[in-house]
């Protein structure tokens, strides 16, 4: 009777273990990815925090145009372009029609009342128009 009984403890030790052991490792998989999604989350609240410190300026879309027409920056500068025309804007890089000179600008179209952004990270010239009414053209200098 004592072997049988050494025997199932044995058996009951290991049961115990392998349960024990495939927690441990299904828990630190969770701890390993609960990790990792903090991390991620911190990397993109900094990419956020410096977005938002950076340097901004605003272009006024009105009914007439670009306000200003010409806008001078440093670079990382953030612009904000806000449409107060009372219709519908498109900011798009030029040449008109093709688009193909600066698709940083190639933003599309957004409705009066709303703003659309762009960081500038390098310098340059940006020329843009509008693209539904593409006689309205405006530029960016980022030095």
């Amino acid at each position: 009777m004592n072997n049988k009984y050494t025997w199932f403890m044995v058996v009951a030790v290991l049961v115990v273990a392998l349960i024990a052991g495939y927690l441990l490792l299904g828990n630190q998989a969770s701890r390993n990815q609960l990790i990792n999604n903090l991390n991620t989350a911190k990397e993109q609240t900094s990419a956020l925090t410096q977005a938002q410190k950076a340097p901004t300026t605003e272009v006024k879309v009105t009914s007439s145009g670009f306000q200003p027409q010409t806008l001078t920056i440093k670079t990382g500068t953030r612009v904000i372009w806000t449409n107060n025309s009372g219709v519908s804007a498109a900011i798009n890089s030029d040449v008109h029609p093709t688009h193909l000179l600066f698709p940083l600008l190639n933003i599309g179209q957004f409705d009066s009342g709303s703003s659309v952004t762009v960081t500038f990270v390098k310098s340059g010239k940006y020329t843009y128009h509008n693209e539904l009414n593409p006689t309205q053209r405006g530029t960016v200098i980022v030095q």
